[in-house]
């Protein structure tokens, strides 16, 4: 009886030793297991790549805001010439002494804008896009961005009345017009009313700066951006005469009633960048919208 009984007891022993043996190694597998997933070390590599993301695509902002200035012509094939240099400096630099390589180039089509380019000779003129009949048209509605908006005032000719550009959101309204005396040697240009350039010659205005120059004198005044917020709808009313030409790209929605086949073109106001990495770990593929960093 005693040694059924001490039998029993070394049974029962022996299964809980099991049990706590058996129940220890399933513990000590579901640890390892989930510190290869989260220990610092992995998340140390995420956050490092996070990082070195972020910062390739601020560097991407700032060649693009380089690289573009206020001049639409070209500016694809610069922005491609710069994104190899970046590419080719990086790897020298960064890659040489991390191992992390890139490789960046600008994705056309899958960049955000549209462009406008009315820089006729003086015999075209001003007028619609479309070649269509009236003074006054939209040249974007609902803008999120504009990238780029310069105008070249060169004559008021004869008594035509002035050019005006208002730029509206759902509540506010900014304006300017492109004025003068007749025949057009004295220029006079004014934002929300009060004059702010003014001058013998061509007027070179750049609605995005605040600038006008004319012969010489420059003027500043507030933008439509510092003024109102958007999205915003542009509207242009010029004279009949005036000898006036444009540049502008944007984000929006440019009224097809207005634009003819040819009249606009794709423009990477906001571009788009496909980047290739090559770690020691890993290669992979991301397309990024670039933030053009005007800072």
């Amino acid at each position: 009886m005693v040694a059924n009984e001490r039998g029993q007891l070394l049974l029962v022993g022996g299964i809980a030793i099991a049990i706590v043996v058996f129940s220890t190694i399933l513990f000590a597998h579901s640890l390892a297991v989930t510190d290869g997933i989260t220990t610092t070390g992995s998340a140390n590599t995420i956050e490092r790549s996070a990082d070195r993301e972020a910062s390739v695509e601020r560097d991407f902002g700032r060649l693009a805001a380089q690289t573009r200035g206020d001049d639409l012509d070209g500016f694809e094939a610069r922005y491609e010439d710069a994104l190899q240099n970046y590419t080719r400096t990086h790897n020298r630099v960064v890659g040489g002494s991390g191992g992390v390589y890139l490789n960046a180039k600008l994705n056309e089509t899958a960049s955000l804008g549209t462009e406008v380019n009315q820089t006729a000779t003086p015999a075209e003129k001003f007028k619609k896009p479309s070649g269509g009949g009236g003074s006054k048209w939209d040249l974007v509605n609902d803008s999120t961005r504009v990238a780029v908006f310069n105008v070249t005032y060169a004559d008021l000719n004869g008594v035509g009345n002035p050019t005006t550009i208002v730029v509206e959101n759902t509540t506010d309204r900014w304006t300017m017009t492109l004025d003068g005396t007749p025949p057009g040697k004295q220029k006079e240009i004014l934002v929300n009313g009060v004059s702010q350039c003014s001058n013998k010659g061509t007027a070179y205005v750049d609605l995005l700066a605040g600038t006008c120059v004319i012969n010489g004198t420059t003027g500043t005044y507030p933008t439509f951006t510092s003024e109102l917020e958007g999205p915003y709808n542009v509207t242009i009313k010029h004279g009949a005469k005036s000898d006036v030409r444009y540049r502008f790209a944007a984000i929006g929605t440019f009224p097809s009633t207005n634009y003819g086949s040819g009249d606009t073109a794709p423009y990477p106001v906001v571009p788009a960048i496909d980047v290739t990495y090559d770690t020691p770990s890993a290669s992979y593929n991301r397309t990024v919208l670039v933030e053009v960093d005007d800072g």
